[in-house]
């Protein structure tokens, strides 16, 4: 998903089990002694960009996961209150168990738990997930090809041709929902644990609810919302899932803040008067220390999966040449670049993060792009390879968000191209709508900034990206490679373990080709005001801060 500025099972339940194992991160949780809390009370979080809708039906941000993920409960979840690996293990959530697997792998049956309801008292039916699923594909979520590219009947369903998704049949009566692929596809269950594919009832307005967020059987429920600026929590007292599946949570109210000054933000925090920095920011460098040095029992920085990278439109000049598109590899100092993510980002040239199975390892960058993925730029073979493209005076537009450290990236990014002969200068917009304008069929981008931050611990979830199936919503280089989709393809039947070399060779093959110049992973700042207690609070690889982990001292 796209981390605004952060943007699944196979042939056996075996093969399920592997895919949710395979997560990685960091494995421990905060060292900070443990202080008594309470239930109750109202906790307040400081961002820097809103989500693009409350609704999880369209957003697919690390804003909008960390609030409709306690509004939306999937028939699958991922692990709360875990720190680490852990947090990526999948539980049944509003389904009895995990799904079982027939048909080669082709259909997955779950069973809804008797007796559940929505927050208003609304029962919860089996074909609600029916209704969700076709209005997550008619808003459309922002990752619609995750139901479209999969489920039988589902494009059709997209297109108008058809007026449900007959790959999906259920029964209200027993709870069975049923559900058949157009092929084995191993991350299947992993897409049934996100939000986006959580039922809601069946007269929730097919069209984007940006001013109400939809009605949801979580932990908490949506109260007062003011897009762009407040979004507020509020305890769902007639939430029916046991704890031991998803916790219900601690705090009475959460208030989620916006406000483009990341600065204010952190020293709000710091001060006392905010109480969590979203995570989906970076700490300024100009605080930082203060940070560290007053406020280092609350402060940790924790690593994630997640890839921020600059993508090239392969389709038209000036980078259809490969020769114009490795000289940029060659050029780029990662170094510098993590320099204005305060440090945060270590640097990688590959796609698939540190702790996703299949990642090749930064000691190969030197090959792929030559030079060390934390040494010099060779400016010498990136201005030959510059000279052989024919490219030298081409006019680039470079597209980027406009909040920092993301418009210093770009600003960055144009410096080298400049650098290197082109003639480039910056588009750079509203980090809220920066990935939907970038992601238009009409747009059409020539390179400008992408990033991603794990949905799940599989490569897959990475290495779609840049498939002629993501469509121009996630693959914003237009990239078509039949051998990268074949490969993606098929390595997707399979548990990542068993094909962590080819998932390995494929980010190498499209670094090669210099496909994306990815340029590192990112650790995330879990910062906290003194109000709550440190070491309770989780940073989830899936929903970055828990929000059922959150809980005020006494």
């Amino acid at each position: 998903m796209h981390k605004h500025m952060r943007p699944f099972a196979a042939a056996a339940t075996a093969a399920i089990l592997a895919v949710v194992v395979a997560a990685c991160g960091s494995s421990s949780t905060s060292t900070s002694s443990s202080t008594a809390g309470k239930t109750g009370g109202t906790i307040t979080m400081a961002s820097g960009t809103p989500p693009l809708s409350p609704d999880q039906a369209l957003d697919f941000t690390t804003q909008g996961t960390e609030l409709y993920s306690v509004v939306n409960t999937p028939l699958l979840t991922f692990k709360r209150g875990v720190q680490g690996a852990g947090g990526a293990t999948i539980l049944p959530a509003l389904a009895t168990s995990m799904p079982t697997v027939s048909g080669s792998g082709t259909i997955y049956t779950f069973h809804l738990r008797h007796g559940l309801h929505y927050s208003n008292g609304t029962p919860i039916k089996a074909s609600d997930e029916t209704y969700a699923l076709e209005r997550a594909l008619k808003i459309p979520w922002q990752a619609a090809s995750f139901i479209s590219g999969f489920i039988k009947g589902a494009a059709a369903y997209a297109s108008g041709k058809s007026k449900t998704i007959s790959g999906i049949t259920t029964n209200d009566s027993t709870g069975e929902i049923r559900i058949h692929l157009v092929r084995a596809f191993a991350p299947i269950a992993d897409i049934f644990a996100l939000a986006g594919t959580a039922p809601v009832p069946p007269n929730t307005p097919m069209k984007n609810q940006a001013s109400t967020g939809t009605i949801g059987d979580g932990p908490y429920k949506w109260s007062t919302i003011s897009p762009g600026h407040t979004y507020t929590l509020v305890k769902n007292t007639k939430f029916d899932l046991p704890a031991s599946v998803v916790p219900h949570g601690y705090a009475d109210k959460i208030v989620y803040n916006v406000n483009s000054n990341v600065l204010a933000n952190a020293e709000a925090v710091l001060n006392n008067t905010s109480d969590v920095f979203d995570p989906g920011d970076t700490l300024p460098s100009s605080i930082l220390s203060q940070v560290q040095s007053k406020a280092a029992s609350r402060y940790e920085a924790v690593p994630t999966n997640s890839t921020f990278y600059f993508f090239f439109a392969v389709n038209k000049p000036p980078f259809n040449n490969i020769d114009a598109r490795k000289a940029v590899l060659a050029a780029l100092d990662l170094r510098a670049l993590s320099r204005l993510d305060s440090g945060f980002l270590v640097e990688d040239c590959h796609l698939l993060p540190l702790g996703i199975v299949g990642h090749p390892g930064p000691s190969s960058c030197a090959a792929l792009t030559g030079h060390p993925a934390d040494g010099a730029p060779d400016m010498s073979k990136a201005k030959s390879l510059m000279k052989a493209s024919g490219m030298m005076g081409k006019s680039v537009t470079v597209w980027g968000e406009e909040r920092s450290p993301r418009r210093q990236y770009v600003d960055y990014y144009t410096s080298v191209l400049n650098s290197l002969g082109f003639h480039a200068t910056e588009k750079i917009i509203s980090s809220g709508v920066y990935f939907t304008t970038i992601g238009a069929p009409t747009t059409k981008p020539q390179t400008g900034f992408g990033d991603w931050v794990q949905d799940f611990p599989n490569p897959w979830d990475f290495m779609q990206l840049f498939t002629s199936t993501a469509g121009s919503s996630l693959n914003y280089g237009y990239v078509s490679d039949k051998h990268y989709d074949q490969q993606v393809d098929t390595l997707s039947t399979k548990p990542p373990n068993q094909v962590a070399n080819q998932w390995s060779a494929l980010d190498s093959y499209a670094v090669g080709k210099a496909y994306y110049a990815a340029y590192g992973h990112e650790k995330f700042p879990k910062f906290y005001s003194d109000r709550l207690v440190f070491s309770k609070g989780v940073l989830s690889v899936e929903y970055q801060t828990d929000l059922t982990s959150l809980q005020l001292k006494k």
